[in-house]
């Protein structure tokens, strides 16, 4: 129970602006109004009215009844004090409050105890920003309280004082001396730059809000050569490029956002600040946006965890901020162009077309806009694609069978809305924010599974991207990964924030204190010894382990932080200031899923047209399997898994993710030149009727291509499928000289297999040391 620190009952109540109800005893009041005791009495009554005791001046009706009237001093409310107000019974006091006609008011508050009235309805925060934390002892009125030391005792809970009411009094006690300044008549709309309202608007649960600046001054100018900016959060999103105020403001000015709804219906307001400097923060505005029902869309019904948005729809391709290439920028490139973007597009995908197919869909003129509508069509073959994948053999270490059969998955299952899920999970757990850290003698060979089927199937369920990151970061998973408070703490602020602030690490350690892995049977414990005093953290306050993990994904930084990582993914070999521009753009589009990330970089000209990096292996060789037919035997997945174990691009094992780029040391890259060659370019399939037989099968290199009549046009076809470019004269002539001439048989029949298979042999062997294999290429508009 809340302990008061009066001990009287103290009742009021208050119906309307302009009406104070007093109940029979102790009333603690403050109004805006200089009521005379003459004015007073004629309310309540003379009878009635038996005390009002402010800080200095007394009435006591006692006084007059005993013949000592000139003990009562009182003679009307003056402004900012507060007054106790004794009655017989219940009475009602109407009032007109006074015009603030001034700017503002200054009260002074004197060491130890103070009865204030309040013109203004200051919050705590706007009180504390004046006063200090430490200089504000205690804020008591007739039943809300404040007390500093019930915050520093770890019982911060107690308080319960918000704002000052307009109608009530207040006892503050205070350290030292101080003042307090309440400013009046913060109802100019503030201008920008050019001396027009300065006002935004932003989209929350498919509904939208208008954000306006008001202060309580002009600008000396109204046009300015630069300006001020008013930034903060609204419900956590960074407000940084929405406000820029007019330069001309003077310093002291007072500026309040306040948010509108559709209706323009005043929904929330932030603290009044004051320009001392520029930037000036406003702080954390946050308010309730119900989501908008769509009887076609349930998920997109009210479904938000304190704050937390738990469904996000995807953004469409015109939404994105990262300029994406279209079906006629693609079409006026040049036909080597087309190629190699067409396939550096599917290659991201880890998918690739024969050749037959891909000229074809490039013919069409509707390359990009097809892909993109097969993205966003459900697969109808996952049922008979898991069927496929749990016939094949894997490794006998449930570890690596788990991570072979993702693999498998990847490789078997068509383009479309599932396997892009299923793509964007694997991305995602190769990266420092999801990976399982297989490597780590923590994790267990089912954690694999449970950090990738987990995303994906939150993927499928079209849950936002922080709602899926916080389930994740309150998961076994995740603490066995970082297995202490300040560790795991520390990780996700470094993490997803890319926050390297020290100091925030023993903050996030006190509100994670009660959580541990249990080093028996490596299982998450949450203990009931919570902590319960308040930490600073995201511009809020967070207490509980849930409450860290929720504010981080709330944060404003945490888009940027997330796309920040996975940019670095994509554009490794990018300049610093590129890669600033391009996670600028894609933060800027406002990505609520992974997705909407990852596919603004995959469709975007700036990596099609202008990157040029090292492949993953998963890059290459899903991609020239598709190209080639490649026919992946039973034990294949085994193989691969075990080559990206040697060329250090281990899938799901490492603890802080794969690398942002790709190792090409000498032992690395031999391991990926080996699997490439070996296992994928020479490997054809010799038996038809055997499955553990892998390579690729005769329908890569079919007599019915067109254009591959003879030795000379069939490396032509090879180098295109593979390479995206035709030979030069050289290489052309060299190869089929050999093939003609030197090898161990003699190829020039293009209408046998025998040859065909030949001359492919010799060709695949050459392109496999070709750097065109292992990376991609930006082109020459």
């Amino acid at each position: 129970m809340k302990k008061i620190l009066l001990l009287l009952t103290l009742l009021v109540s208050f119906i309307s602006a302009d009406e104070l109800k007093l109940k029979s005893g102790w009333n603690l009041v403050g109004i805006n109004a200089p009521l005379t005791l003459t004015e007073l009495q004629n309310q309540i009554g003379v009878t009635n009215l038996l005390v009002i005791q402010g800080p200095q001046k007394t009435y006591q009706k006692s006084y007059v009844d005993e013949g000592k009237s000139f003990l009562n001093d009182f003679e009307a409310f003056e402004r900012g004090k507060g007054y106790w107000v004794k009655i017989n019974n219940d009475s009602t006091l109407n009032y007109t409050p006074s015009n603030n006609t001034e700017s503002s008011y200054t009260l002074t508050l004197q060491q130890g105890w103070n009865l204030i009235q309040s013109p203004i309805a200051l919050t705590l925060n706007e009180i504390i920003s004046q006063v200090g934390s430490d200089n504000l002892l205690v804020i008591q009125g007739s039943t809300q309280t404040y007390q500093k030391a019930y915050k520093d005792g770890g019982y911060g809970y107690l308080n319960d004082f918000e704002t000052f009411n307009l109608q009530s009094g207040y006892w503050i006690k205070v350290a030292t001396t101080t003042t307090l300044e309440f400013i009046f008549n913060i109802d100019k709309i503030a201008v920008n730059n050019s001396g027009q309202a300065l006002f935004g608007s932003m989209d929350f649960n498919g509904s939208n809000y208008t954000f306006k600046v008001f202060t309580n001054t002009e600008p000396t100018n109204m046009v300015s050569q630069s300006t001020i900016a008013l930034v903060g959060t609204i419900n956590g999103i960074n407000s940084a490029s929405m406000f820029k105020l007019n330069s001309n403001y003077t310093l002291g000015s007072s500026f309040v956002v306040k948010v509108f709804n559709a209706q323009n219906e005043e929904i929330a307001k932030s603290d009044r600040v004051k320009y001392q400097t520029s930037p000036i923060n406003f702080g954390t505005l946050s308010f309730s946006a119900p989501l908008g029902y769509n009887i076609e869309d349930p998920a997109s019904n009210d479904a938000n965890y304190q704050g937390l948005r738990v469904f996000a729809q995807p953004l469409t391709y015109d939404d994105y901020g990262l300029t994406s290439i279209t079906d006629s920028d693609f079409n006026n490139l040049s036909p080597e162009n087309q190629r190699i973007v067409a396939n550096k597009l599917l290659a991201l995908l880890f998918y690739g077309m024969s050749k037959t197919d891909l000229d074809t869909l490039i013919a069409s003129g509707t390359f990009i806009s097809t892909i993109q509508t097969k993205l966003q069509t459900p697969n109808s073959d996952l049922t008979s694609t898991e069927t496929l994948i749990e016939k094949k053999s894997y490794s006998w270490s449930k570890s690596n069978a788990n991570r072979e059969k993702i693999l498998a998955r990847l490789f078997d299952l068509g383009l479309g809305e599932h396997y892009l899920k299923r793509w964007a999970a694997y991305i995602l757990s190769q990266s420092i924010m999801f990976s399982p850290a297989n490597e780590l003698e923590t994790v267990q060979d089912s954690d694999i599974l449970n950090v990738y089927n987990r995303l994906v199937l939150f993927m499928d369920d079209d849950y936002s991207m922080k709602m899926i990151t916080y389930l994740h970061m309150t998961s076994d998973d995740n603490w066995k990964r970082f297995r202490s408070p300040e560790d795991n703490g520390r990780e996700m602020l470094e993490i997803f924030l890319l926050d390297f602030n020290d100091s925030h690490v023993p903050s996030a350690g006190i509100a994670l204190k009660n959580w541990r892995l249990d080093p028996s049977d490596l299982e998450l414990i949450i203990g009931l010894n919570q902590n319960d005093q308040p930490q600073n953290l995201f511009g809020t306050t967070v207490t509980t382990g849930f409450d860290f993990y929720r504010e981080l994904v709330k944060s404003a930084d945490f888009t940027n932080g997330v796309t920040t990582r996975l940019v670095n993914m994509y554009f490794s070999e990018s300049t610093s200031q590129k890669k600033s521009e391009i996670i600028s753009a894609i933060v800027n589009s406002k990505p609520s899923r992974f997705e909407d990330i990852l596919l603004q970089i995959v469709f975007s000209k700036e990596f099609l047209y202008n990157t040029s990096r090292v492949k993953s292996i998963e890059e290459a060789s899903f991609s020239l399997g598709k190209r080639i037919h490649f026919f992946d035997g039973l034990n294949f997945f085994y193989y691969l898994r075990e080559s990206m174990d040697n060329m250090h691009q281990s899938l799901f094992n490492y603890k802080l993710g794969r690398d942002d780029v790709i190792p090409t040391d000498t032992l690395s890259f031999a391991s990926y030149y080996d699997f490439m060659r070996r296992y994928l370019m020479i490997d054809r399939k010799s038996d038809s009727g055997n499955d553990w037989d892998s390579g690729w099968e005769l329908s890569f290199i079919d007599k019915a291509i067109s254009n591959t009549t003879t030795v000379r046009t069939f490396i032509d076809y090879l180098f295109l499928t593979v390479v995206d470019r035709e030979p030069t004269v050289e290489e052309r002539e060299t190869l089929a000289n050999y093939a003609i001439n030197n090898a161990h048989g003699t190829y020039t029949d293009m209408n046998t297999y025998n040859d065909r298979t030949g001359v492919a042999l010799i060709v695949m062997e050459y392109l496999s040391r070709l750097s065109e294999v292992y990376t991609f290429q930006a082109i020459e508009e």
